[in-house]
């Protein structure tokens, strides 16, 4: 016996009233269904976000000097790329180079940021330091020469009065500068000057030329105007501005290395792919005029890589120490034990060409 579904409904309800309800019914539960997803995926993401913000990141210092050569490093700090990878980065700003070197040594820092001739100084020698990658192959080191003295070309640098300071890589590359381009290192007078000096000196007329380095070489550009003379002085061979850290850094807590040489090869591709970004976040840090942060970009190619030109120059580098009697050293010091290399390998290995 058929049954008239009609007939089992309220009179006062029609089969388009109750297909109505049903549909309202199911929309309703439905709704429900989406909120309930919707709320726990909430609290769920809510909860991930909280965790993330509340991970322990670890503590580490890098000393750095406050120029366009430590552009990685910056960026790799602005664009939270060392968060990403757990670490918490403060740069400590020392005063040298060879007081960075001594903060390493007396683990006041945990990594520093400085040129290979420093690593290369005699007193570095049997102090375990590892230089762990390069940053940055730069060629930041000029003549600057006064036009109204007669210097409009590098062998009118002979009789003149030139100023450099003494034991530093500048000196190295006038020594080497004079050799290249067949002019005699006894005929000129050197003063002996640092680097600030050197450009009031150079300035005001007090010298005939000085060898420096940028930004002094800029501000000498500045206000000498037409009445300046610059020529670079690297002539191939680079300075390797590199990030260095003691043996134990590398023994017990390679972790950290990997998380800093990540963080940094993001910072690298950032950099080149996006300049015009990378020189205001740089120019920002650093607080550079926008015309020298244009000027010094040119001189800095930005690459993180373990070469075996770094090694090169730091031999060349100590030989002509010893030849200058700079040093007691007398004998070369195994330059590729100072290097650990096998996590930048394992991260890029394209950017390891040490010779093994």
């Amino acid at each position: 016996m058929q049954t008239n579904p009609s007939e089992s409904l309220p009179a006062n309800v029609t089969d388009d009233n109750f297909r109505s309800e049903i549909m309202k019914r199911n929309l309703v539960f439905a709704i429900i269904i989406i909120l309930v997803i919707l709320i726990g995926g909430g609290v769920w993401y809510f909860q991930s976000v909280q965790q993330s913000l509340h991970t322990t990141l670890t503590n580490i210092t890098i000393g750095m000097g406050q120029n366009a050569a430590s552009t990685l490093l910056i960026v790799a700090k602005d664009n939270r790329y060392f968060e990403q990878h757990g670490l918490n980065v403060t740069f400590s700003k020392p005063p040298s180079a060879s007081i960075a070197m001594q903060n390493l040594v007396d683990r006041k820092n945990d990594f520093i940021f400085v040129n290979e001739y420093e690593i290369s100084d005699p007193a570095m020698n049997n102090k375990n330091i590892r230089v762990i990658g390069t940053l940055t192959e730069s060629d930041v080191n000029f003549i600057v020469a006064r036009r109204d003295r007669g210097i409009v070309q590098v062998q009118d640098l002979e009789g003149k009065k030139i100023g450099v300071t003494k034991g530093s890589i500048r000196e190295y590359f006038l020594d080497r500068f004079f050799v290249l381009n067949g002019l005699s290192i006894n005929k000129i007078k050197i003063i002996n000057l640092q680097l600030a000096p050197l450009v009031n000196a150079t300035v005001n007329g007090d010298i005939d030329a000085s060898f420096s380095s940028e930004p002094y070489v800029f501000q000498m550009r500045q206000q000498m105007g037409e009445n300046v003379v610059v020529w670079p002085v690297n002539l191939g061979q680079h300075a390797y501005f590199s990030l260095v850290c003691n043996e134990i850094t590398v023994q017990e807590h390679r972790e950290i290395i990997e998380a800093l040489l990540s963080s940094v090869l993001e910072a690298e591709t950032y950099v080149n792919s996006h300049p015009e970004e990378a020189k205001k976040i740089a120019r920002k840090q650093i607080n550079f005029d926008e015309q020298y942060m244009e000027q010094d970009w040119l001189n800095h190619h930005f690459s993180v890589t373990l070469s075996q030109s770094l090694i090169t120059s730091m031999n060349d580098e100590t030989r002509w120490r010893i030849r200058k009697n700079l040093t007691d050293v007398k004998d070369l010091p195994d330059f590729s034990k100072y290097i650990s290399s096998d996590i930048l390998y394992k991260l890029k290995p394209s950017a390891v060409t040490l010779i093994r």
